[in-house]
């Protein structure tokens, strides 16, 4: 219910900016448009919210199917490469053409929030995203040349509703994003790890295995 009243107001202003509903001048194009990824973002928190609802009450299954984790690392890139040209960071995926039995939204869903911190995070430099195969797992490497994490906060990294104060930006949400991407890397049975250092950027690592329960 809470997802229903907001899709209705993503779909209506969505309209209203294609002018189908009549023509705009440019401050009405600015300020729906401003109202329109006010609504997305806040889809994307209630969704996160449900998801760790769902998780945390042992409701969320995992949907294991074979598929191919290159192709789904092209979409992520493809998803996420207007942002990092809008910072001129370069956007760098390695990743082979292997076929896993896994979760394929749920590993989406991990890739999406860790390449979407590393650039939210990263002001000049790149964000590189690196996969390779070993001992019947897939290892899955983000690594930035952001702003890093001090070693004090460490132990706080994957707790629900936690900000580092020194790296909150403008477009924060709930703190809930990194919380959330470990509990999905555990429902695939796999695991999830951080190297940083302070102002010269950080590495995440999660690694799954190839065939889920297998």
């Amino acid at each position: 219910e809470l997802r229903t009243p907001l899709n209705s107001v993503i779909g209506f202003t969505g309209i209203v900016l294609q002018g189908l509903a009549g023509e705009l001048n440019d401050e009405q194009k600015e300020q729906l448009g401003m109202a329109y990824g006010s609504a997305k973002h806040l889809l994307s928190l209630i969704n996160d919210l449900l998801d760790i609802s769902k998780i945390e009450s042992g409701e969320l299954k995992p949907d294991i199917r074979e598929f191919n984790i290159a192709e789904a690392g092209i979409e992520i890139r493809d998803s996420l490469k207007i942002m990092a040209e809008e910072k001129e960071l370069e956007l760098i995926f390695n990743i082979p053409d292997i076929s896993i039995f896994s979760d394929k939204r749920r590993f989406e869903q991990i890739l999406l929030n860790l390449v979407n911190n590393a650039i939210k995070f990263t002001e000049k430099g790149k964000v590189e995203v690196k996969a390779v195969e070993k001992d019947e797992n897939i290892e899955v490497m983000i690594k930035d040349t952001g702003i890093g994490i001090k070693k004090e906060y460490f132990h706080k990294l994957f707790q629900p509703f936690v900000q580092l104060e020194y790296t909150i930006t403008e477009g924060a949400g709930t703190g809930l994003g990194l919380y959330l991407t470990k509990n999905l890397v555990q429902l695939l049975k796999g695991k999830i790890q951080m190297e940083s250092e302070y102002r010269k950027g950080s590495t995440f690592t999660f690694i799954l295995p190839i065939e889920y329960g297998g």
